[in-house]
């Protein structure tokens, strides 16, 4: 874990101290090594006249102040879906109700966009992604749904919609799914079925609306046409599937899989600016883009020069070269182009 100096003035209770603190003249021990620094702590290295402290760099919960209990509503939502995904592996029917009973606790527990962009960020494991994927699936395209200000039905489709959007994919043989190689042709193609497969069980659910599941079955339709399973065009694709694939995108570049390594924030928003623009809706693309940007402030990154610095501020028209600060100086990395974010620390 990176270690960086910070002024006592600049650290938060819940970092992480790297090295211990220490009266250089007699050696006590102020606070030790891997202690969590306090409020209270705090104040006393500011009684001291301690001037700097070092910190392991983003060990704590400041940046995205997830609570316990939000964590484990998260987790607690993933563990529902869990035995969902599975019932309709196994050929049971959809539990639709169990489904809109998690875009409940979804809608009531998930208030705060913070959370959200925590959750999202979470360490998560390879083999649990198609249920991490379908709850981080929701939770953005709720977000998603805020930040273009639609209405509340309009969101609680999404959502649903984000719930169901990979149910498809259980019908598909788990070693296709699971791969950690190169898909061969067939198998690629087998995994294109999956939203055909997904409306196929639902086309004839009246309890749930046309809209999500069109929805549903267009999410990897592209605007220009590329996309699957019928290359329609972007007239032709519902604001449903159009927020969805911004979704989508995002949480699949964001994880790790069993055949590739989960990329930092920044790349994927640069990966998203570049080389999905024209592809995915653009007001929906930008509108996301320029939103979750802004809950990276304040985190520290690597840079290619092998310093560490702190996210201070998002350039809107190019929001994956923010502006850095290392200790004193700022960084522009818009108009220092030979210098790039390598990871979040």
């Amino acid at each position: 874990m990176q270690k960086l100096a910070l002024p006592l003035y600049e650290c938060l209770p819940g970092m992480i101290v790297a090295e211990s603190i220490r009266n250089l003249k007699n050696g006590v021990v102020y606070v030790s090594e891997n202690q969590e620094l306090t409020a209270e702590i705090i104040e006393n290295l500011r009684n001291l006249h301690c001037s700097e402290v070092s910190i392991y760099v983003n060990s704590w919960d400041t940046v995205w102040k997830i609570p316990k209990e939000t964590l484990e509503t998260y987790e607690n939502c993933t563990d529902k879906v869990k035995p969902l995904l599975q019932q309709i592996a196994s050929g049971q029917n959809i539990d639709l109700e169990a489904f809109k009973s998690i875009r409940s606790n979804i809608l009531n527990d998930f208030k705060d966009n913070f959370k959200v962009i925590g959750c999202i960020n979470l360490v998560k494991y390879a083999d649990q992604y198609t249920y991490t994927h379908s709850i981080n699936v929701a939770l953005l395209s709720m977000l998603i749904g805020k930040w273009m200000k639609y209405g509340e039905n309009m969101i609680e489709s999404l959502l649903l919609a984000g719930l169901l959007h990979d149910i498809g994919k259980m019908k598909i043989n788990a070693s296709i799914l699971n791969k950690p190689d190169k898909l061969s042709e067939n198998e690629f193609e087998e995994i294109r079925k999956h939203p055909r497969y997904a409306y196929e069980l639902l086309q004839y659910r009246s309890d749930i609306s046309i809209d999500v599941k069109v929805g549903i079955l267009m999410h990897h339709e592209r605007i220009d046409g590329s996309g699957y399973p019928y290359s329609v065009y972007n007239e032709n694709i519902n604001d449903i599937a159009k927020v969805l694939a911004v979704a989508d995108v995002y949480d699949a570049m964001m994880s790790e899989r069993p055949y590739k390594k989960k990329h930092s924030p920044f790349d994927v928003m640069q990966l998203m600016q570049e080389g999905a623009f024209g592809k995915l809706d653009t007001k929906i693309l930008l509108t996301f883009l320029t939103n979750v940007a802004n809950y990276y402030v304040g985190v520290y990154v690597l840079l290619s020069t092998g310093e560490i610095g702190q996210v201070v501020a998002i350039n809107p028209t190019c929001v994956y070269r923010p502006i850095i600060k290392i200790k004193d100086k700022y960084v522009d990395l818009f108009v220092e182009k030979n210098i790039n974010i390598i990871e979040v620390t």
